[in-house]
């Protein structure tokens, strides 16, 4: 073989060496972690980087001004426990049949008489932690879970009798599952609702996954009521009330700006250990705010009703160097999406059968149209409004109400408070709503409510 041959195979088989190298270097990059915060009862303009004009959150704005803040951000339900199943199984709450807050209400006289429905969440569903878990992650739920009912006699469980208590871990695919229930009720002005213990569990567990990607979801009690607050921090809001604001409950303030300091001090954590550009965070609540305690406007109403405050929520994506950040988009997207996502951050290709959620991995990172613009709401049930579904389709929304048949129809591109019922205008394009809406709750099985023998009207 001549010289110059030699030399020419010799740099072949470097080149394919470095090749061979590279490949493996990229095949043994570690997986992106996951982290979910959840939040419970935080209204669309709770946030500086939504509007609000008296809340102090400069740390979750922060968190947008990183990454991709979503205004038409939608939880599954109106309250709860729903958007908290639809977010562990990717499934609409109308599937699933959990579509009331556990254990929920009793209504004996009202028109309408509530379907069975499911007062835990189904053990024969793959939660987004067993996925994770199947898939070689170290998965964690730290905080509220509210979906396998409370320790009441009310709502047994069919096969032991016992009253129902589960943590995460028991059946659904955690490796941990801190369920504190005494945060929710407990006073402690230095931590109101637990929030820097929840912060603090949360990094402990980072801390203990050195060699391992890990899914984790922060699921807050705060800002639900009870509100819990330092007064100190009440009287400082209290002081610097604005008469002509819309927003001006010092006490609710109080307890968001610690919520928000913890999310801060969670964040510094993830940064300082260099986990920044391997960690996508996702920042959301799981129902509108609490009218009375917070104000939604401009969205019309709130918690438990089908009305934009009741269901558009806060959400923000941020992952750096993947996720552009200063990002705000005006995609349409539900709590639903949230597992199919996250399965194909973390690189898993199978996912369960029914996943009513979309991937919009593609649009956090180079915002890609999504190919949906239809999502579905389903509320058989008495709360703060009355048992009802609702369609948004592109810009227009319709609601149904079931005592009646009542329609009532929105352009929320141009009537963002729902304050101008166009039924009457568009007559066709309500009917054709309505046709989508109860195709959809056919195709799912919706359970429907009946009327009530009982009635007193």
């Amino acid at each position: 073989m001549s010289k110059d041959n030699l030399i020419v195979r010799s740099a072949a088989t470097l080149v394919v060496a470095f090749c061979l190298l590279q490949t493996a270097q990229a095949s043994e990059s570690p997986r992106p972690n996951v982290l979910l915060i959840l939040i419970d009862d935080m209204g669309w303009k709770d946030l500086g980087c939504y509007g609000s004009d008296f809340y102090k959150t400069p740390h979750i704005d922060k968190l947008a001004s990183e990454g991709m803040r979503f205004t038409n951000g939608y939880a599954a339900a109106s309250v709860c426990s729903p958007t908290r199943a639809s977010i562990v199984t990717g499934k609409y709450p109308a599937r699933t049949r959990l579509t009331d807050w556990i254990p929920g209400s009793k209504h004996p006289k009202k028109p309408l008489r509530m379907p069975k429905w499911q007062r835990w969440l189904p053990g024969e569903e793959t939660t987004i932690g067993e996925l994770f878990q199947q898939n070689g992650y170290r998965t964690a739920w730290l905080g509220k879970w509210h979906l396998r009912g409370l320790p009441t006699p009310e709502h047994p469980d069919p096969a032991t009798k016992e009253p129902l208590y589960a943590t995460p871990q028991q059946d659904h695919g955690f490796d941990v599952g801190v369920q504190d229930w005494h945060l929710n009720s407990d006073q402690r002005p230095e931590d109101p609702k637990g929030v820097f213990e929840l912060t603090d569990e949360t990094i402990d567990f980072i801390k203990n996954t050195p060699n391992q990607p890990w899914f984790v979801t922060l699921s807050h009690y705060s800002v639900h009521t009870p509100v819990r607050f330092n007064d100190e921090v009440r009287d400082a809001y209290q002081a610097d009330v604005d008469p002509s604001a819309l927003q001006q409950n010092a006490s609710y303030a109080a307890m968001v700006e610690p919520l928000d300091q913890s999310i801060g001090k969670l964040m510094a954590f993830i940064k300082q250990e260099g986990l920044d550009e391997n960690t996508l965070v996702v920042f959301i609540s799981d129902n509108g705010g609490l009218s009375g305690w917070t104000n939604n406007a401009p969205l019309r109403s709130g918690k438990g009703t089908l009305y934009e405050g009741g269901t558009r929520v806060p959400l923000i994506a941020r992952w750096p160097g993947s996720v552009p950040a200063g990002t705000i988009s005006d995609a349409i997207l539900s709590s639903i999406d949230l597992y199919p996502t996250f399965a194909r951050v973390a690189g898993i290709p199978e996912l369960p059968a029914n996943i009513d959620g979309i991937d919009v991995t593609d649009h956090l990172l180079s915002s890609t149209p999504l190919q949906r613009d239809t999502l579905f709401w389903h509320y058989p049930h008495y709360h703060h409004g009355v048992p009802s579904g609702s369609i948004r389709k592109g810009d227009y929304k319709l609601i149904e109400y079931f005592e009646d048949g009542k329609l009532e129809l929105f352009n929320l591109k141009t009537d963002l408070g729902e304050t101008n019922n166009l039924i009457e205008q568009k007559p066709d394009l309500a009917a054709q709503l309505h046709r989508e809406l109860v195709a959809w709750r056919n195709e799912v099985d919706a359970q429907m409510p009946t009327p009530n023998p009982n009635h007193v009207p």
